[in-house]
């Protein structure tokens, strides 16, 4: 009968089940330190070298962590040094084992041993040494021997810190920790049972709470950090609140100097554990009793509290109210009438339609509590019995939404698997919803078990990529095969997932790969990884610098290619650094870039090994284009037209170079900077004209050219006589309106009025009219016959006479 494990507490009831009878044989578990994983993970054993024991009195008695899972079967053996003393040892969420030594150092293994982590809890630690532990989910604190606490927030990032001094004289009679996510202050904080009161004692002081019941053997925080269990050596245990304001509860257990362990039952009962029994602490007082053959470990759970002994292991737990509602006895509950209905069924009984129809207004919520009664109940067959229920009930309603019936049983399928002798993780629904997929899968491949979690992958729709990855690294490591032959067999199976696809990531794979000693098989496997982000540095560090490159230039990162480029600037001398980048033209290109922007002058000694003598003297034009030292500068463009001269191909700008130094000559201080136009120019405003022609026939001006900047120059001189010389001395070869233009541009209309007629006859009309003189200009569109002209002078002339005159030679030239 599902109740037949039931045990009355008042009026709340608790399940005993046992989970497994274990399978270590002949082990004396009060010979072994202890540490047991939460969620049904593993337990490890190593010998306790605190007690004196006789040579092949019992198995096991070495310094190595033996590891079992929770059903007593062994997973496995973590190598730990003899004469390392351990302070403490526990587990972690992520089923990693955490050993706190003596002097200090602490080193996490996973639950296969390979490849520990280790950091040091400071020099406090190594020099007073560490008395004991204790640990949250990824955290600890250590007492050392002069009674200071140090603390760790996280394992993965560990950075020791001092608690405040409690000043101490003794040791304590028993401390334990509440995890910072516990508290208001949301900083761990420790209680310390001493004299006959407790100190609260975190980081920033310590606070007595002024007990006066103690001394207290034991202590242990409720799994919701509300409530504190305290055992008094009296047999005295209370249940108070964890600032210590209110009691809840309060009774009187056997004498206590038996107890060894104090757990929780969920957040609701304490545990106490002791040689010959386990006692549970109901929250008003009351006590549950069960006998033991044996001394009995406490793990606490979510839901419950795991008991171990070295024959047996059992779950207690509080029985949900779903389960009470259908199997407690005269219960007249939807769902206890439901699941009678179903036995009536199966005994052909016309009762089971009567029970149909007299919860018929009912049978939504009847299903509904059948589905969470299946979920609590840890009996298979039960749980069956319970879900034919909810599908019989289901059938009866037109609109009810089975998803809720279909998850519960693709859960307890999972679940009931895990809790199976062969896996050894005895996981309650509450459990397995309280993490994430992922973390179950991570479980089952601790445990090498990857045909199972590639099963539970496809049934729960979830991607298996983790356990193909991992089943892949397993293989290197456990392969005696060569590169090619474990390359093969390593594709043959990632080649032929389901649907076609492929795993996300090959990096991890070639990681241990490497570290395995198969480097051209981390390579090859490397040319899978889709992510260059991903695959260019595993390269670096296997030392292919030139896959790693041609990686990067693939994936048309930039900041990969710098990422590659900057590794391998500091590993390699610098000629083969230079002769890398030659040979990827991209990446070289990328280089110069960035040396151009940052100023390195390394760029001038890879332009020389290459043999680039363009690029060599384009590079130092660039840089001396702002010196102001002609002499130097100088200097420096022969050097560079030395350099063109060394390549055929830049014979243009050999002369353009050579022509520069020719004028840097000429300009001497004076003129240092400017171009050939403005040298010129400022030759022709300050009146030097010879040396200007000079300029001219040295550097082969063009008269045209020469001619444009000559007027410019005279008319910002305001060297009328000269200008007026250059107009005469021969026929302009750029004309005369650019004379006209610059003397207007300087508002010397009587000056540009004397070069309009040596403009073409269409535009001195135009011209006239631009320095306002109407007569002239009205005279030189008589003379073209211009009409439109005239209209034009004639609407911005204001002289009378003049109008009058336009008017008369308009009205001429329209009847002609």
């Amino acid at each position: 009968m599902a109740t037949a494990e039931w045990h009355a507490l008042q009026d709340t009831f608790y399940r005993k089940h046992r989970l497994y009878q274990m399978q270590w044989a002949g082990l004396d578990l009060s010979k072994f330190r202890i540490a047991a994983s939460s969620f049904g993970g593993p337990i490890a054993l190593q010998r306790d070298d605190r007690q004196l024991l006789e040579a092949g009195s019992a198995p096991l008695l070495d310094s190595s962590i033996h590891v079992y899972a929770a059903s007593g079967h062994s997973i496995g053996t973590i190598e730990y040094e003899a004469g390392l003393h351990m302070a403490g040892f526990s587990w972690n969420s992520r089923e990693e084992l955490i050993c706190v030594q003596e002097d200090g150092n602490v080193r996490v293994f996973s639950l296969s041993g390979r490849d520990p982590s280790s950091f040091s809890l400071g020099p406090e630690a190594r020099e007073r040494g560490i008395a004991e532990c204790c640990f949250w989910d990824q955290g600890l604190v250590a007492m050392t021997q002069d009674f200071r606490f140090i603390y760790v927030n996280d394992i993965g990032e560990p950075k020791p810190r001092m608690l405040a001094d409690a000043q101490l004289t003794q040791p304590p009679h028993c401390w334990t920790v509440v995890p910072p996510h516990l508290t208001l202050s949301r900083h761990v904080e420790v209680l310390v049972a001493t004299g006959a009161t407790i100190l609260c004692v975190d980081a920033a002081g310590v606070q007595d709470q002024l007990l006066d019941q103690g001394p207290y053997a034991r202590i242990s925080v409720s799994p919701n950090g509300r409530l504190v269990a305290l055992c008094s050596r009296q047999g005295r245990v209370q249940v108070v609140s964890t600032d210590f304001q209110r009691s809840f509860s309060e009774c009187t257990s056997d004498e206590t100097s038996s107890l060894l362990q104090v757990a929780w039952c969920g957040s609701d009962a304490a545990v106490l554990s002791f040689a010959d029994k386990v006692q549970l602490v109901g929250p008003f007082g009351a006590l549950l009793t069960f006998t033991q053959t044996l001394p009995a470990y406490l793990v606490q759970e979510l839901d419950g509290v795991r008991i171990f002994t070295a024959e047996e292991h059992w779950f207690l737990s509080k029985v949900s109210e779903e389960s009470k509602s259908v199997f407690q006895i005269g219960s007249t509950a939807p769902a206890a009438l439901l699941y009678d209905a179903v036995d009536s069924m199966h005994a052909h009984s016309s009762r089971a339609d009567e029970i149909v129809r007299s919860i018929r207004d009912e049978m939504p919520q009847a299903v509904d509590t059948c589905i969470a009664a299946a979920g609590a109940e840890p009996d298979v067959s039960v749980q069956q019995s319970l879900l034919r229920a909810a599908s019989l009930g289901k059938s009866f309603l037109s609109v009810y939404n089975g998803d809720k019936l279909v998850d519960m049983c693709r859960s307890l399928r999972v679940v009931n698997n895990l809790a199976s002798y062969s896996v050894g993780i005895p996981a309650t629904l509450v459990q397995f919803h309280s993490l994430p997929l992922e973390a179950w899968i991570s479980r089952m491949l601790n445990r090498n078990l990857h045909q199972l979690a590639l099963r539970v992958c496809a049934f729960m729709d979830a991607s298996a990529d983790q356990v193909y990855v991992h089943w892949a690294c397993t293989k290197i490591r456990a392969s005696t095969l060569d590169d090619d032959a474990l390359y093969r067999v390593l594709r043959e199976r990632l080649e032929t997932l389901p649907e076609g696809r492929s795993i996300a990531s090959y990096v991890e794979i070639a990681e241990v790969a490497n570290s395995c000693g198969y480097s051209r098989l981390a390579t090859r496997l490397l040319l899978h990884e889709p992510r260059a982000a991903n695959q260019v540095p595993l390269l670096i560090s296997m030392n292919q610098e030139d896959a790693a490159m041609d990686a990067a230039v693939r994936s048309g990162d930039a900041d990969l290619v710098y990422f590659v480029i900057f590794h391998l600037f500091k590993s390699q001398s610098l000629s083969d650094f230079f002769q890398t980048l030659s040979r990827t033209p991209s990446a070289a290109r990328l280089f110069e870039k960035y040396c151009k922007e940052m100023g390195a002058p390394v760029l001038e000694d890879y332009y020389y090994q290459d043999d680039a003598f363009a690029k060599s003297a384009r590079l130092i034009i660039t840089e001396n284009l702002s010196e102001s030292d002609t002499s130097k500068l100088v200097a420096n463009l022969k050097v560079a037209l030395k350099m063109l001269n060394s390549d055929k191909s830049c014979a243009l700008e050999s002369r353009a170079v050579d022509m520069q130094i020719r004028l840097v000559q000429q300009q001497g201080e004076e003129y240092a900077g400017l171009t050939l136009n403005e040298t010129l120019a400022k030759c022709l405003e300050s009146g030097n004209y010879s040396r200007a022609n000079k300029l001219k026939a040295e550097f082969k001006i063009p008269d045209k050219r020469f001619y444009y900047i000559k007027v410019h120059a005279l008319v910002q001189r305001r060297d009328w006589v000269e200008l007026a010389r250059l107009a005469n001395a021969r026929k302009s070869p750029i004309g005369y309106r650019a004379f006209v233009d610059e003397c207007i541009a300087a508002l010397q209309f009587q000056e540009a009025a004397k070069y309009i007629p040596r403009c073409d006859a269409e535009d001195r009309a135009s011209l006239f009219m631009r320095i306002g003189f109407y007569h002239e200009a009205a005279q030189a569109a008589m003379h073209t016959r211009d009409i439109e002209a005239l209209r034009q002078i004639h609407s911005s002339a204001t002289d009378p006479t003049l109008q009058h005159d336009i008017a008369q030679n308009i009205e001429q030239l329209s009847r002609s």
